[in-house]
Order: structure tokens, then C-alpha cells, then sequence
């Protein structure tokens, strides 16, 4: 369980730290390329995600192996609540909501012109126009996983995602209308005790990650889609905000 434990915490950090190239910019992203060792940007990026995508693989495969032959020897049982802790406790490496932020990124970075770099073979693909969109990822096995991209609650592709605690994506605003907070407030304002819609899990939004690369990857993919969801997020936004700010005059002032 340590070393389960241990695997995800090393590989969300590290994807962490990659991702910092698109999220910031300027003198951030100029300093964050020195720390790579003065290695060219891009080859040193790519290096990175090959070693991630192959660090998932190894382990993801390694533990599949393990399982197998400790449930072919000692019978299924103990097995099967080694799986159900490790998913109650969000440890399983292939269920990580970085892992699709790390398969966006790939993306993102692999595709600016609809040519992939030089050596970085990507085992991420995206079908976000089909009726279910999804994220596929194929293991060495031959093993194919699908990453739902639909957004629970409106039943549409996800926009500003947000992954909460428990793995679950929502969008932004659903997610808000969810745990009874607004949109300009954040999930970080939702209460300790709200719960996922999905799983039901409470103490979930505290630590929800923001899916920015996947966000990245919608607008230049879904391009029409993206302005329309902004346009109507903005304007519930305002909305809620002047709604909040009349309510908090009237509250002061008296009447």
C-alpha cells in the first residue's frame, strides 16, 4: 500500500512540475526551463512525457502482474480488498485525473500543427466529437483503457473541467451548482461535507485539481463549442454575482 501510495504521489508531482510550461508564462516559464538543466525545451519535454507515459505503463502493468499471481496463489479474496482499498483511497495510478491532464498535454505539445514531435510516441488519442467523448490509452499489454470526458451532471463534453478528489469530472459551474457555491467563489468555498453527485464521497472539493491542459486541448480542438460554454459561463457568472452583491447592500444597509 506504501509503495502504491508512494507511485502516485511521485507521478502527480511530476506532472505537476511538467505542467508548469503551458500553465505559466514569461519570466515563469524562462525559469522553469533552467531547472530542466539547460537542455533544449522541447527535446527535454518530450523526454519527459515518453518517461511519464512509460513510468504509468511500467507500474499500471507491474501491479496487474502482482495481483494476478498473488490471487492465482492465495484465492481472489484478499485481492480484491487490496483493489477496493486502493480505490477508496485514490492510490490507483491509471484512475489519476493527472493522467488525463498528462495525455492532454501530450497533446497539446505533440500537435500544435497536426504533426507529432520528432520520437515521442503517443499512446493518448481523443474522439471529443463523438456522442461519448472519450480518452483512450493503450498499455503494452494491448490493454485499452477509456476515460469518459462527459460532464455528469449536463450530460455534455466537459468544459473548464475540474476533477474532484474522488477522480470524478464535472465542469466548473456543475460542479459549483453541485456543492451550493457559486461560480466566482470556487470549489474551494464548498462545504468539508458535500458530497461528489457520482460516488457520494464527502470532503471531495477541497482539493479538486483544475484540468486546464484538458481545457486547452477543448479550446483549440472545439473551437465553437468552447466560445459558446465561455459565453454562457460568463454570463451565469455576472448573474450570480450581482445576485450575491444585492443581496449582501440590501443585508448592510437594512432593507
Amino acid at each position: 500500500m506504501k509503495e502504491a501510495s508512494d507511485i502516485a504521489g511521485c507521478f502527480s508531482s511530476r506532472v505537476r512540475q511538467l505542467l508548469q510550461f503551458h500553465i505559466h508564462g514569461g519570466t515563469h516559464r524562462y525559469f522553469t526551463f533552467l531547472s530542466y538543466c539547460f537542455a533544449n525545451p522541447q527535446q527535454k519535454t518530450a523526454q519527459e512525457c515518453r518517461m511519464l507515459t512509460e513510468y504509468v505503463m511500467m507500474n499500471a502493468v507491474a501491479m496487474r502482474k502482482i495481483l494476478k499471481k498473488y490471487d492465482k496463489i492465495h484465492s481472489s479474496a484478499n485481492g480484491r480488498k487490496f483493489k477496493s482499498k486502493m480505490r477508496s483511497e485514490h492510490m490507483e495510478i491509471l484512475r489519476s485525473p493527472w493522467l488525463i491532464e498528462l495525455g492532454a498535454f501530450c497533446k497539446n505539445f505533440n500537435n500544435p500543427n497536426g504533426e507529432n514531435s520528432e520520437g515521442l510516441q503517443d499512446p493518448f488519442s481523443f474522439d471529443l466529437t463523438a456522442s461519448a467523448p472519450m480518452m483512450t490509452l493503450i498499455l503494452p499489454d494491448n490493454v485499452k483503457l477509456e476515460y469518459n470526458l462527459t460532464c455528469a451532471i449536463c450530460l455534455d463534453l466537459v468544459f473548464n473541467p475540474y476533477a474532484l478528489r474522488c477522480g470524478h469530472l464535472f465542469c466548473k459551474s456543475c460542479a459549483c451548482s453541485a456543492a451550493s457555491v457559486m461560480i466566482f467563489q470556487g470549489l474551494k468555498a464548498a462545504n468539508s461535507e458535500s458530497k461528489c453527485p457520482i460516488c457520494r464521497e464527502d470532503g471531495v472539493y477541497s482539493k479538486a485539481v483544475h484540468m486546464m491542459e484538458l481545457d486547452l486541448l477543448l479550446k483549440k480542438d472545439c473551437k465553437e463549442y468552447w466560445k459558446e460554454r465561455l459565453v454562457a459561463e460568463r454570463a451565469d457568472m455576472v448573474k450570480q454575482s450581482k445576485n450575491y452583491w444585492e443581496t449582501q447592500t440590501k443585508y448592510m444597509i437594512g432593507y
